[in-house]
């Protein structure tokens, strides 16, 4: 199995062949090709409804690739009036241990 390591910039091509993982640069590239084989995470960036605005958000931690759709569900649900920048909307969102945050100012969607 062949994967791309998507942990930092560098883009390392990761070699899985039984228990062997070759390829990997750094620390990071090893921790994401087994976390890849037992349980992929992924961050989640979402935009969020406040009325006819959107505000861009995401989960502060990795969420099991498998809860995305999930974790893109309770997101649907807001409707913020007023948040800023690194706020918390969701805390522990489905149980993940993860948090969804607001990353930007809200913009009109045909920005």
């Amino acid at each position: 199995m062949k994967l791309i390591c998507i942990k930092c910039p560098r883009g390392c091509e990761i070699t899985i062949n039984g228990d062997s993982i070759t390829g990997n640069a750094c620390p990071r590239g090893l921790e994401y090709a087994k976390e890849e084989l037992t349980c992929p995470m992924r961050t989640v960036t979402y935009l969020c409804k406040s009325g006819d605005l959107v505000i861009p958000v995401k989960t502060d931690k990795d969420v099991p690739k498998s809860k995305i759709f999930d974790v893109v569900n309770e997101i649907s649900k807001l409707n913020i009036s007023d948040a800023k920048i690194g706020d918390i909307l969701i805390e522990n969102v489905l149980g993940t241990g993860a948090n969804v945050v607001v990353t930007g100012n809200k913009y009109t969607p045909t920005d």
